[in-house]
């Protein structure tokens, strides 16, 4: 295994002090002109949801004809929750004082007065409901096009010829930028899920990082493995020996997959099967997280069983990620913005990741 080397904030060799949004810098809080999940699909009705994104309140509903819809979720009058209010039809009606927001955020009624400004809206977010999620758009509405989702065909959620299940949604006491490194580094899971999923030689496997379109991915690849342990629960009639492949790939703000194991026959190349824990990652505020975490594979499809199984360990891995994020969260609100961190050559993705990040926040402000 290579020797450990300290990298600093943009990656070079150095050590680095935190800024005053860590990692970020100066005045940075998160990406705004991105697809970010709003709610699990089940999650929005005929009933008015409140959920903070960003930073920002917002009330979700779905219309008389099951579209999503998302408005600033603060009455622009007095400041009320719309959320406390009643739906008519496709509007809503706020309990203070009664004015009637349409599903466009103008403003139709305002019942102690027979006229309505036209300037007299609140923020109606472009939404886009796509697999089992219902996606919004928290910056520049002009920009908001269905086509710069995520890829979620290469998270194996809508393709072809895989399965996904969903998760749910997981409240995380930690800003995003703590499971974004957690997730771009996976030779954590040699020690700290050693009783779950763990493999100490997991974390001496070299890691290839690669960038494309956006996009970061890591990856680790371990030739000629016995076909045993996990993989032998996947693959059960599979005798190998295998070439087995972990990645993380960075495919926007808001999506990370985790790959693994992806197996291929040492021998021929032949591929055995290919599975994803998917992890969609949405802001709530400076310090807090809605995680959706899924799975995928492409293989043993109609397996119920096995699905149930995958969603159970994925519960369990994360019983063990979300205490340790959440304790270093706390560190880093105390001393994030004066302590020395030393990052090592397995933090290259999330490093690289980060500079991503600080790049799209600087193109938002220019």
């Amino acid at each position: 295994m290579a020797p450990a080397l300290a990298m600093g904030h943009d990656g070079d060799p150095t050590t680095h002090t935190g800024d005053m949004m860590y990692p970020f810098e100066d005045g940075q809080t998160f990406p705004r002109n991105h697809w970010y999940i709003a709610a699990c699909s089940h999650e929005v009705g005929r009933a008015l949801f409140a959920r903070t994104i960003l930073d920002e309140q917002l009330v979700l509903y779905r219309k008389e004809d099951g579209t999503a819809v998302a408005l600033d979720g603060t009455c622009p009058h007095r400041n009320l929750p719309l959320a406390q209010g009643e739906l008519e039809g496709d509007a809503v009606r706020c309990r203070y004082h009664g004015f009637r927001f349409e599903a466009d955020g103008r403003c139709t009624e305002i019942p102690s007065q027979p006229t309505v400004p036209v300037s007299f809206t609140t923020r109606a977010y472009p939404v886009v409901e796509r697999w089992q999620w219902i996606w919004v758009w928290m910056g520049d509405p002009a920009q908001a096009d269905p086509a710069l989702l995520p890829d979620m065909d290469f998270a194996g959620l809508t393709a072809p010829g895989w399965r996904a299940d969903s998760n749910g949604v997981v409240h995380l006491k930690a800003r995003f930028s703590l499971l974004i490194d957690n997730l771009m580094d996976l030779s954590h899971i040699a020690y700290l899920h050693v009783r779950t999923i763990g493999r100490m030689d997991r974390a001496t496997v070299p890691a290839e990082l690669t960038e494309a379109d956006g996009r970061v991915h890591v990856v680790r690849c371990a030739p000629n493995q016995p076909a045993e342990g996990f993989h032998r629960f996947l693959h059960p009639t599979c005798d190998g020996p295998v070439d087995l492949t972990l990645r993380s790939d960075f495919l926007g703000p808001g999506l990370i997959s985790a790959g693994g194991p992806y197996s291929v026959m040492s021998e021929t190349g032949a591929p055995v099967g290919r599975l994803n824990f998917v992890h969609g990652l949405t802001p709530e505020t400076l310090h807090t997280t809605h995680y959706f975490p899924a799975v995928s594979r492409d293989f043993r499809l109609d397996d119920e069983g096995l699905s149930q199984a995958l969603l159970a360990q994925e519960r369990a891995v994360l019983a063990e990620d979300i205490p340790a994020l959440e304790q270093v969260e706390l560190v880093v609100q105390r001393q994030g913005n004066t302590r020395r961190e030393l990052s090592v050559l397995a933090d290259a993705g999330a490093m690289r990741v980060r500079r991503r990040l600080i790049e799209m926040m600087k193109a938002e402000a220019l």
